[in-house]
């Protein structure tokens, strides 16, 4: 975040041979963050497009499950969401 270099390198490391076996955890911690998620739901880096075939990685468990976790996150706003604005309904007890 510093350096400015945000997820970009991260990205073009997905398209090496052989990809950091830790990047899909790092990918997944970084989507936990509000700003994570927006850099990989920008359409014009294609991000999810890029992560999706490594959704079937077969060198790497913890890969897999990195880019996974990453695309779990993105689907849903963790602590970000409004409440409901009507109570749960009750059940008959």
């Amino acid at each position: 975040r510093e350096r400015g270099c945000g997820l970009a390198p991260l990205l073009q490391a997905l398209g090496e041979p052989r990809p950091p076996p830790q990047l899909g955890p790092l990918l997944c911690n970084l989507s936990q963050l509000p700003e994570g998620r927006r850099g990989l739901l920008d359409r014009s880096r294609c991000s999810v497009q890029r992560l999706l075939p490594f959704t079937q990685y077969k060198d790497s468990t913890v890969h897999r499950r990195g880019v996974v976790g990453a695309l779990r996150n993105c689907c849903f706003e963790y602590g970000e969401s409004p409440r409901p604005s009507c109570p749960p309904p009750r059940w008959p007890v």
